[in-house]
Order: structure tokens, then C-alpha cells, then sequence
């Protein structure tokens, strides 16, 4: 339900944790508080969510850092919940109604939930390397997730090269509302997640990072909330409102997971341009269900003047189905064994772009600095930006927008 929105909002914390993977060993010795607001809305009257996040940094010592990271998001709208084929021969998305959980909380819409999280770490500094330790909880009206993590970042190279390697393991439970089927009262899964990265300064003006995920997920990794309709073809489907009805079942994915990654970045510093940056960024993902993505994005970092700076962002993305994945299955439901409908699971494509503008106040009477960000992304999902993909239509495509806002004081 949130996948698209929590990719999004990742975003800027991965690029952060790449770029932070180039200075292991070096410590601020400043107060550092985040605070970020974004607000992401859905086209079609689908989901809208309000998101606030705040970060605080303290240094303990000249070599020990501690933070906390906190998170509450307010998701609410309407979501697909399966597909039906129609009078006219092609495929028709059902999105889902008003729920009883959410006509109960007040909410019009089917779904109106609040998830909130925490995230406390520590981080000790070596001379030529840095160890963090971390772990989070969160929590939302039908799902708890209590997650650890650790990383090691080591310099040599005469600080050149850092070699990075981590770790995190999730223990999350789901506990659907409303739900009779095999997740009653509730369900359980882990996943683990290894990471083996460089990052490598190759003169001046040029920086290469390049990093390895591997994952393994294993428990109940099916949706829910979504369902998957069967046409067999011994009978003759209902008809009724231009829709043709066949026999429905919840969907049901496999109980494991396996996924690779490799993603590399390219940082390239143009002096002469007022000190501008362009990044360029690749990552190709791979996992057993048969889904493989590639994704490319391109972001300019422009300075202007007096601390102001502009960045102008373009990505693509384009992804395989599922090898269990179907707009809707012909055939009897006892001739499968995993099935879905989802449509995160589907093959296709999508364009983003964007724009952020920020503001940079340095040696300030009371602050050492103080930044401020607002930024705007366009993301567009169609079946036919699908590399060399099969077109199923656009009965599933959508767009959203994704506006932000931040504020970074250091003192």
C-alpha cells in the first residue's frame, strides 16, 4: 500500500548514507537537527499521505556520535484491489471502497491509517574508520516492524577508498484488519539484508561509488488486501454492469525471497561551472520471483549564489512481472499454487523528474549553519515505458506528485 511512497521518501536517505560512506572516520562535532516535511498525493483520488520526519545528531566526545531519527505518516485515499475483465474484451482496475476500520476512525475513505517509527543509532569514529549500530520499531494500525542494523566503513588507500560493510535484520508482524483468511489473527515474517560497497576518489573532481545488496525475506510476504480473479473456462462469467465476474481468491504470493542489487554512482565536480556537481546513478535488481528492474537517474547540483543552490533531478525505471503475476488468471484456482494481481508486481515503466531549491546560511550569531530545502517531483507510471516489455494496457497506469520541505540547523 505505501511501497511507492516509502521508495520515494528513501530516496534522499540512501543518497546521504552513499555519500556519508566516503568520509568513515571523520566525526562532526556540531548539534545536527533535520526536520522534513512531504506531502504525496496520487492521480485518481487514490492515496494521499502527509509524512514529518525529524533527525537530531549529538556528538559524545571527540569520537562518538548518537541520533535518533523519528518518523509519523498520515496515509489516507483508496487503493486497487484486483482486476476484472470487462464487456469490451480488456481489463478493468477495482479500486477498493470505504473500509469498516476506517468508517469507524471517521475516515470516508478505505484506507486512513498513521504509522509511526523511531530510529535511535550510535556511531563511533576511528581514525581511518567508523562503526554504526542502529535499530528502529514502527508501528501502524495493522503492521509492527522491530528492525537492527550495523555498518563498518574503513579508509586506507591514503584515504582514497572506503570499504563499506553492512548488515540489518527485520521481524515484522501483519495483522490485517477485517481479514478471515490464513493471516487470523496475524502473521509473521523476517528479512535480512548484507551489504559490501567501495566508494573511490579518483582525483580531484571525481568520485566512483559502487555497492553489492543481497536479501532474503522469508514468511508472509503476500498482500492482504489485495485478490485475484479466476476465469474458468468451463463456465461462462457473470455479467453486470459491463464487468464479467469470475471466482476470487486472496492473493498469495511465495513464502520466500531471495534479492540482489548493484547499484553504482558517478560524482563529478565541474569547478569552472561554479562548483557544480553532476550524478549519475545505475541499479540493477534481481530476484527470484522474476522481477529485475533497472533504474537510471541523473541529478546536476548547481550552485547560484549566496548559498543558494538548485537541483534538477530525471530518472527512469523499468521492471519485469512476477513469474506468478497475471492482470487476471484463466483457468481453475486448483491449477495454481502462488498467484497476483498486484499491480507493483506487473511489468512496466515509469519517468520522474524533479526540481530542489535550497538556501544555506553559514556563520550565524547563535547557529554554525542553517539550510533550508523545498523541492518538487513528478513520477509517471505506465505499462508502456516498460523496456522491451510487453504492453498489457494502461488499465493500471497512474501518476503521482511529491512536494517537500526541510530545514537542517547546525550549532
Amino acid at each position: 500500500m505505501k511501497n511507492n511512497i516509502l521508495a520515494c521518501l528513501n530516496c534522499a536517505a540512501l543518497a546521504l548514507l552513499s555519500l556519508d560512506a566516503a568520509n568513515a572516520g571523520r566525526v562532526e562535532e556540531t548539534y545536527n537537527a533535520d526536520f522534513q516535511y512531504g506531502h504525496y498525493s496520487e492521480s485518481g483520488s487514490r492515496i494521499d499521505a502527509n509524512v514529518f520526519e525529524g533527525v537530531l545528531a549529538v556528538p559524545l566526545g571527540k569520537a562518538l556520535t548518537a541520533s535518533v531519527n523519528v518518523v509519523s505518516d498520515v496515509i489516507s485515499g483508496a487503493s486497487p484491489t484486483q482486476n476484472m475483465k470487462n464487456a469490451k474484451g480488456g481489463i478493468t482496475q477495482i479500486i477498493s471502497g470505504a473500509s469498516q476500520y476506517a468508517l469507524k476512525s471517521g475516515c470516508g475513505s478505505s484506507i486512513c491509517e498513521q504509522r509511526d517509527a523511531v530510529n535511535p543509532s550510535l556511531t563511533y569514529f576511528f581514525d581511518n574508520a567508523s562503526v554504526n549500530l542502529g535499530g528502529g520499531f514502527s508501528e501502524e494500525n495493522d503492521y509492527t516492524s522491530r528492525y537492527f542494523n550495523t555498518n563498518l566503513s574503513v579508509d586506507f588507500n591514503k584515504k582514497l577508498t572506503t570499504l563499506n560493510v553492512g548488515g540489518s535484520v527485520a521481524f515484522d508482524e501483519v495483522s490485517p484488519v477485517n481479514f478471515n483468511g490464513d493471516c487470523n489473527p496475524k502473521c509473521s515474517k523476517t528479512s535480512q539484508q548484507y551489504l559490501l560497497g567501495v566508494s573511490q576518489i579518483i582525483n580531484k573532481d571525481s568520485l566512483l561509488q559502487s555497492n553489492v545488496t543481497l536479501a532474503y525475506h522469508h514468511g508472509y510476504l503476500s498482500d492482504p488486501y489485495k485478490s485475484v480473479v479466476f476465469y474458468d473456462t468451463r463456465f461462462q462469467p457473470f455479467a453486470f454492469n459491463g464487468l464479467l465476474f469470475g471466482s476470487s481468491a486472496r492473493d498469495t504470493r511465495p513464502r520466500d525471497k531471495f534479492q540482489g542489487a548493484w547499484l553504482t554512482q558517478y560524482i563529478r565536480h565541474f569547478g569552472q561551472l561554479n562548483d557544480a556537481a553532476l550524478h549519475v546513478d545505475y541499479r540493477f535488481s534481481v530476484d527470484d520471483w522474476g522481477v529485475n528492474s533497472h533504474t537510471t537517474e541523473f541529478s546536476w547540483h548547481q550552485p547560484i549564489v549566496a548559498g543558494w543552490q538548485v537541483i534538477p533531478r530525471f530518472r527512469y525505471y523499468s521492471q519485469d512481472a512476477a513469474d506468478f503475476y497475471a492482470p487476471v488468471f484463466n483457468g481453475n484456482l486448483s491449477d495454481f499454487t502462488v498467484y497476483s494481481s498486484d499491480y507493483r508486481l506487473a511489468g512496466f515503466g515509469a519517468l520522474s523528474g524533479g526540481i530542489k531549491i535550497s538556501k544555506e546560511l553559514t556563520e550565524l550569531h547563535s547557529l554554525h549553519q542553517l539550510k533550508f530545502q523545498a523541492g518538487i517531483e513528478y513520477y509517471d507510471h505506465k505499462a508502456a515505458y516498460q523496456w522491451g516489455g510487453d504492453n498489457l494496457g494502461p488499465f493500471a497506469d497512474f501518476s503521482y506528485y511529491l512536494v517537500t520541505a526541510s530545514i537542517n540547523l547546525k550549532f
